[in-house]
């Protein structure tokens, strides 16, 4: 039994990791319909590692999922998206406010160092991959330091959506004149211990694409 149990987690794991890993790149568009046949096929596990699968996918909100017609990619409208910036300018507000009172030296060190690689990355104008995948660990970073596991997780989820319109949000920020001290200033307000500065900053910092972004979709 407990072999079976583990073919079967091993098999979920293949199939999540999977259809992720297409909805992420884009191959599996955004609005596309996820028949548990088809995603079957294409992982090449059967139907029961799928439905699991797709659960997960859509607690992390990759996907959603209908009564009587099924599952199909979260789609990129001006609603959803709207609705996505909304919830990461709560939360991560909430976490630079609770950093103003508890960072610690190290922590300190450890944001500004990679705050400066980003702004660096920034004046250069490479938006690569680089640089958004050190934008994505960096607000994940500040989130892990206030020992949030909730704050944290629901970053993560909100993470995978922007990794899902990173493309699109490439081209627009190229069109954008990004400030210099972008990440650094945010730092900065953090360390200031000023908790309605810090979060004054953080809206600053989301909402310098955020506008661009809706208005386009």
């Amino acid at each position: 039994m407990e072999t079976r149990n583990k073919i079967r987690v091993s098999a979920t794991q293949r199939a999540y990791e999977e259809i992720r890993n297409r909805i992420l790149s884009g191959e599996l568009e955004p609005g596309a319909r996820l028949t548990i046949r088809a995603m079957a096929e294409l992982t090449g596990v059967s139907s029961i590692p799928v439905i699991q699968a797709l659960h997960s996918l859509e607690n992390e909100g990759l996907i959603e999922t209908f009564p009587r017609w099924g599952s199909r990619v979260i789609t990129l409208d001006r609603v959803t998206t709207r609705d996505r910036y909304m919830l990461r300018e709560a939360v991560e507000c909430q976490v630079v406010r609770i950093l103003t009172t508890q960072i610690a030296h190290d922590q300190a060190e450890t944001l500004t160092r990679m705050a400066g690689k980003l702004d660096d990355l920034v004046t250069d104008g490479s938006l690569s991959d680089s640089f958004w995948d050190l934008d994505h660990e960096f607000h994940l970073t500040m989130a892990h330091f206030t020992e949030s596991k909730s704050l944290y997780k629901t970053l993560q989820h909100i993470n995978l959506f922007r990794l899902m319109q990173k493309t699109r949000e490439q081209v627009i920020l190229r069109h954008i004149k990004l400030p210099g001290d972008l990440h650094s200033s945010l730092v900065e307000a953090i360390l200031s211990g000023d908790p309605v500065k810090a979060e004054r900053q953080m809206r600053k910092h989301i909402n310098v694409s955020t506008r661009s972004w809706i208005n386009s979709s």
